[in-house]
């Protein structure tokens, strides 16, 4: 219908120019002057104009408001749009999409480069002891590409609290900082603090061990877990970022990448408990302790739960799509996207207040579309050291409660083992199904 009264519009306007142009026509004639070229021209450019008007395609109502703001500004680039965050506060932090999705990275790396980042990068990915192994790497200096190799297998083979953590995108953050810090001086080197709760495989002696540490991590019979990786993430954020500024008043700037609700800058209330002083997130603990220093941005994202939902059932993807999937990045507060009502992963229950996207985060960055998004599992060479497959074996075992050598004998993990040996890329799943969510809102 909107469509329709537009349309409309546009045939008054042309007929009213015809008029005009006609009546143009018989002036002239009467006084004997004719200026054909003119006369010519003018109805060309009628022509021109008018068809291109009618062949643009308007956006749907549903998704106008989204449209009309991403249509009538200038925004700046994600890279563009973080950095200028950072002449405003010292914290920002990054709310991830998937672990395993390879171009957020990209961007992050784009952003690190920059002379203008000084600060250090802190992650959720990584234990919190694994930290001297990783700065010891980053901060050495001219090492040959097989050394950089050798000392990156030698990080992720002690970097988490499961068997491995194969998601490349890590490996390719650490290589390029190390590359980015052979260009600076060492009070300008950036490093990267994992903040996980920290833990040794060297430790693990049995299965009933190690999983009595996972079990002490989720929340038992509706009570708090014992041990609360959103506070001990965030303690110990606070801890480093506090020393690393008193050891180089130059390094008060802080990127921390958090996924998902590990990244919520501020969560609502319960509603059966409204005054229990709960930090459900890291990010929120450490927004309540820098209230005026930090700033949460989320980057564009999808879901990876059974029962997939877009943000605003798709909305905001089809917004961007329809104004040609610009990478950019803005503010939320008193935007359409700040205004939605907020959908994503949710906080442990369904008795929490309903808010919009502004009340989680403060910012939002669009770097690709959802058929864009790759998914890059594997560490090359991770197993060419037979001593580590040994070893890996011995950690499944514990995590599958099985013996020795029924991992050893398991096709699961030995396909892990050849798997995660290689670099391998995929496209996010149920991307046809995404993809007709989106389109819904454009076609309509």
């Amino acid at each position: 219908m909107a469509q329709s009264q537009q349309r409309f519009v546009v045939y008054v306007q042309v007929y009213g120019w015809y008029k005009q142009v006609s009546g143009y026509i018989k002036r002239q004639t009467n006084s004997i002057v004719i200026d054909m070229k003119r006369i010519v021209t003018t109805i060309l450019i009628l022509i021109v104009f008018c068809s291109a008007v009618l062949a643009q395609p308007l956006p749907n109502d549903s998704i106008k408001p989204f449209v009309d703001f991403l249509s009538g500004k200038t925004f700046l680039s994600p890279k563009e749009y973080v950095l200028k965050s950072f002449e405003e506060k010292d914290i920002i932090v990054l709310c991830e999409r998937d672990h395993r999705e390879f171009k957020q990275y990209e961007m992050i790396v784009d952003i690190i480069k920059d002379k203008r980042f000084t600060g250090n990068v802190y992650t959720e990915v990584g234990v919190f002891n694994s930290g001297k192994q990783i700065n010891d790497f980053l901060l050495k200096e001219n090492l040959t590409e097989i050394e950089i190799k050798e000392h990156l297998l030698a990080i992720f083979k002690n970097l988490d609290m499961f068997s491995l953590w194969p998601n490349y995108n890590y490996f390719y953050l650490l290589e390029n900082i190390y590359k980015i810090n052979q260009e600076r001086q060492l009070n300008e080197k950036i490093q990267v603090f994992p903040l996980d709760v920290m833990f040794s495989w060297d430790s693990i002696k049995c299965n009933e061990q190690y999983n009595m540490f996972l079990d002490m991590m989720e929340p038992q019979n509706n009570f708090p877990p014992v041990i609360d990786r959103n506070t001990i993430m965030a303690q110990h954020f606070i801890r480093k970022y506090f020393q690393e500024k008193y050891r180089n008043p130059n390094k008060k700037k802080a990127l921390v990448i958090m996924n998902t609700y590990h990244g919520y800058t501020r969560i609502p209330k319960c509603i059966p408990l409204p005054t229990e002083p709960k930090t459900y997130s890291t990010a929120e603990y450490i927004y309540k302790t820098f209230p005026n220093s930090t700033k949460g941005i989320m980057i564009n994202y999808y879901p990876t739960s059974q029962n997939p939902i877009l943000i605003a059932d798709g909305r905001w993807d089809a917004a961007f799509r329809f104004t040609g999937n610009k990478n950019v990045g803005f503010d939320l507060k008193d935007t359409p996207f700040g205004k939605t009502k907020f959908n994503m992963y949710n906080f442990g229950g369904t008795d929490y207040e309903t808010v919009n996207f502004e009340y989680i985060f403060d910012g939002f960055v669009f770097y690709e579309p959802l058929e864009n998004f790759e998914l890059i599992v594997g560490i090359p060479g991770i197993f060419d050291d037979k001593a580590f497959v040994t070893e890996f074996y011995r950690r499944t075992s514990m995590e599958e409660k099985i013996t020795i050598e029924e991992a050893m004998s398991s096709k699961e993990i030995n396909e892990y083992i050849e798997d995660w040996n290689v670099k391998k890329i995929d496209k996010i799943d149920d991307l046809v199904k995404f993809n007709d969510l989106i389109n819904i809102w454009i076609t309509k």
